[in-house]
């Protein structure tokens, strides 16, 4: 466990780094704020159920859909053949929490590609009260902030928001 959560943060911290190098420059957001604005190419989508804490299913255009958000990784807490991480179940429930059945979300592809080599569709999500998904998760320590090439808009806001998630010991930074 010790070796896995070791490798895990080594990929944070390495994602952190490609991200900053990546994003340096580019327009974000305060920390202070889980507001950021979709991109005009944004659509919607109702919420079946949440998988785990990084992942759900939603329906789009009649579509269901198995949904991975960008930029974030969250323990594993249902993945058939693998322990159960720290922090895995209250991660699901964080996201539980915030796409409830039947919620209806704003989603949007990043350039670079649609699908992980799972076939999950990759979005960056809003709530319907406008929050940016993402940054919530990561900012309650729901979450840990990992860049993915090519997927990278958010990249330093989500950085950034772990960073501080990390020091003030929240969520999966302060049990594990």
């Amino acid at each position: 466990m010790i070796s896995h959560m070791r490798s895990r943060w080594s990929c944070v911290v390495a994602g952190t780094a490609l991200a900053l190098v990546a994003c340096a420059g580019s327009a974000q957001p305060s920390m202070a704020s889980s507001t950021l604005d979709p991109p005009g190419r944004a659509f919607t989508a109702r919420v079946e159920r949440v998988v785990d804490g990084d992942t759900f299913i939603a329906v789009r255009r009649g579509e269901r859909l198995r949904v991975r958000l960008i930029g974030v990784d969250a323990p594993e807490s249902v993945k058939p053949g693998a322990p159960v991480e720290c922090w895995g179940p209250e991660s699901s429930r964080l996201l539980h929490r915030l796409l409830p059945v039947d919620s209806v979300v704003t989603g949007a592809y990043q350039d670079g590609g649609k699908h992980d080599i799972y076939g999950r569709d990759l979005w960056d999500v809003w709530l319907p009260d406008g929050r940016f998904l993402q940054a919530v998760l990561v900012r309650k320590g729901g979450a840990d902030a990992v860049a993915y090439r090519p997927q990278v808009a958010h990249a330093a806001l989500l950085a950034r928001l772990d960073a501080v998630a990390t020091a003030a010991g929240r969520g999966l930074h302060g049990a594990c």
